[in-house]
This record gives C-alpha cells, sequence and structure tokens, in this order.
C-alpha cells in the first residue's frame, strides 16, 4: 500500500482531469485558475464527480460551492484524504 499522495501528485491529477474534461491544455490550467472562469456550473459538477472517482472521496453540494480555484480543490482534497 503507498502512501497518502502528496499535494504536487494531487494537484497534476486535478489539472490533468480539468484538462481532459473541459479540452483544454494542461499548461492553461494552475492553481489560481478560477472554476467560473474556466468552466460553466454543468462542468464543474462534472469535475467534482470525477474528482470522486479519482480521489475516492465525497464533495457535497456544499463543499463544491467552496470550491472557487484550482488551489481550493487541491487543499479539500487533500484535507479529505488525509481525514478518512
Amino acid at each position: 500500500m503507498s502512501g497518502p499522495l502528496s499535494e504536487s501528485e494531487i494537484e497534476a491529477k486535478v489539472i490533468e482531469a480539468i484538462a481532459d474534461q473541459l479540452g483544454v491544455a494542461k499548461a492553461d490550467v494552475t492553481r489560481t485558475s478560477e472554476f467560473d472562469s474556466i468552466c460553466d456550473s454543468l462542468d464543474k459538477a462534472e469535475l467534482m464527480m470525477e474528482f470522486e472517482d479519482l480521489f475516492e472521496i465525497s464533495i457535497t453540494d456544499d463543499a463544491a460551492t467552496k470550491l472557487r480555484t484550482v488551489a481550493d480543490a487541491v487543499d479539500f482534497i487533500q484535507r479529505t484524504l488525509k481525514n478518512s
């Protein structure tokens, strides 16, 4: 069993998922990218489901609304994985 994912590994997976889902270059997605500026609410909902599958976590609608940037999502996922 490998240890918990590092923040940089989580960030890489999150950015890759966003790039794949939205059909954009990974280079165009950064920690400071805001979901509202890179995708619509439907895309964001699909991304949250993708993160749930990728990291085997649960993201409530309430939690999802608080995730404004890529960094927010990375931090949330990291905290959730630590507490599971």
